[in-house]
């Protein structure tokens, strides 16, 4: 009993950070039909922005979690207005689309291992202090990793249904000419698409950094087809589904440990349960878990 209450905890864990990265990368899918390939990229900028701010300068943590956050919006709004915005007014296809957001991630990378190196950080916390609850061990800092992504994930969900530019978005999403005619400005949601999408990325990425207890320039890299793989399993290009594919892909990784599962798989051979998850759902539902006529956003 102890064995499934810990697992189940840790899977709700890496399944709400997984939620919150995916649903910025299909947000932008979503939008712009546009495979965001450095999305792990800005994981792995925001965990190491907040470590320089929080550490280095020995800032207030939260106060740097917010502003790598912002460091992330920045750059999402500087590539917009230099790359993106420009390459649709070109009506750049598919493929160069894939082909920049590819070539944008190999920059990023060795921009990052320049300015952070590639020694392994880790934040001024407590990786150590757990609570017991029920036989299992639960760390604070996924305590409050838990709290806090899982507040992110309500307040995304509100703000696609409730606010203005949520619905501008999802309107732009289901019909992208209709939504240009009738008085909705197009630039407008797209830059806020980027926006979202830049600060969750370096949220998340502080998240995993605080869950994994320690990272390097490549933590990001390596988690970045499990992003997709949550993406493509709530059915792509719907934020919702997004949200719910990242919460059922972690728990689905962490409980396959328990040892009903033919002795418990090892945990580094969680990504291929996560694939082979993937490919066992889209085998009997091509179309996602949420079908094919679910919303775009």
């Amino acid at each position: 009993m102890s064995d499934l209450i810990q697992y189940l905890f840790n899977g709700l864990v890496v399944g709400s950070i997984f939620a919150i990265a995916a649903v910025g990368i299909s947000l932008l899918y979503s939008v712009l039909r546009l495979v965001n390939f450095a999305a792990g990229d800005f994981l792995t900028l925001g965990a190491f922005m907040t470590y320089f701010l929080s550490v280095t300068l020995q800032l207030n943590f939260f106060f740097s979690i917010i502003i790598s956050m912002l460091a992330g919006m920045g750059i999402s709004w500087f590539l917009e207005l230099v790359l993106w915005r420009n390459l649709r007014k070109n009506k750049a296809g598919t493929l160069a689309l894939f082909l920049v957001a590819t070539g944008v991630a190999l920059m990023l990378r060795p921009i990052i291992q320049f300015l952070f190196g590639t020694q392994t950080r880790k934040f001024n916390v407590d990786i150590l202090k757990t609570y017991d609850f029920l036989g299992a061990r639960i760390a604070e800092t996924q305590l409050l990793v838990l709290i806090f992504a899982s507040s992110s994930i309500l307040l995304i969900a509100l703000f696609i249904s409730k606010a203005r530019i949520g619905k501008d978005m999802r309107a732009y999403a289901n019909n992208p000419g209709l939504a240009s005619v009738s008085g909705i400005n197009v630039d407008r949601v797209v830059l806020a698409t980027w926006l979202i999408s830049g600060a969750l990325g370096s949220l998340a990425g502080v998240f995993q950094g605080l869950v994994q207890g320690q990272f390097n320039n490549t933590m990001g890299e390596s988690l970045l087809l499990s992003f997709f793989a949550a993406v493509v399993l709530g059915t792509i290009g719907d934020a919702y589904g997004a949200l719910a594919g990242g919460l059922f892909l972690g728990l689905i990784m962490e409980l396959s440990q328990l040892h009903i599962f033919f002795g418990g798989v090892p945990s580094n051979y969680k990504p291929v349960i996560a694939f082979a998850t993937l490919v066992l759902v889209l085998l009997f539902k091509p179309e996602g878990l949420f079908g094919y006529r679910a919303r775009k956003v």
